[in-house]
């Protein structure tokens, strides 16, 4: 990895935890700037604009995200099951904030471009549930049952704040469950 894809890679850490912790709005850049460690210069020479320093945020969250989800069982519904097992566990041990990607579109509702990283960090997601379900269930329609299971994933992130991070995972779970037993799927 190149210094300056470094630089940049690890800014774009240190404006995702910052972000993740305490907003985007309340910020200034000369704290955003303080949190990365670096000057001025070289946060906007890799961030030219504040916009810029979100959508990179996002895109740092949405590869650590993912990552996160990978592996699991096989096979079965424990396949299937496990993106929201992980999420329990990111609930706990990264960040029990709410929705990173939403709470960046609510704060800048007019901006196409951070609109445009919510929206592709969330169909990938959605998309993630029907393609383990098309492992477990082959040839059969999942569409609407990942629809369904990506609800209960996004009800989750935002219930743990109100419930806490166990309650609300046991609820999705145990709906999980029974959406995966009316479909016949074991």
């Amino acid at each position: 990895m190149c210094a300056m894809t470094s630089t940049k890679s690890r800014i774009a850490t240190e404006l995702e935890r910052s972000f993740a912790r305490q907003g985007f709005a309340e910020q200034g850049v000369e704290a955003l700037r303080a949190e990365a460690d670096v000057s001025l210069r070289t946060l906007y020479k890799h961030f030219p604009s504040r916009e810029a320093m979100i959508i990179d945020a996002l895109e740092h969250r949405d590869r650590t995200y993912f990552d996160w989800l990978a592996g699991g069982a096989a096979e079965g519904v424990d396949h299937v099951l496990h993106l929201l097992v992980r999420l329990g566990d990111w609930l706990g041990e990264v960040a029990n904030t709410g929705c990173l990607f939403l709470n960046a579109l609510a704060e800048y509702p007019d901006s196409a471009a951070i609109a445009a990283v919510v929206k592709d960090h969330k169909a990938r997601l959605a998309d993630e549930f029907r393609l383990r379900l098309e492992r477990v269930a082959p040839g059969r329609d999942t569409r609407d049952l990942a629809a369904t299971l990506f609800l209960l994933h996004e009800g989750m992130t935002q219930a743990a704040r109100l419930q806490g991070r166990e309650r609300a995972t046991e609820a999705a779970m145990r709906a999980a469950r029974a959406a995966l037993a009316a479909e016949d799927i074991r």
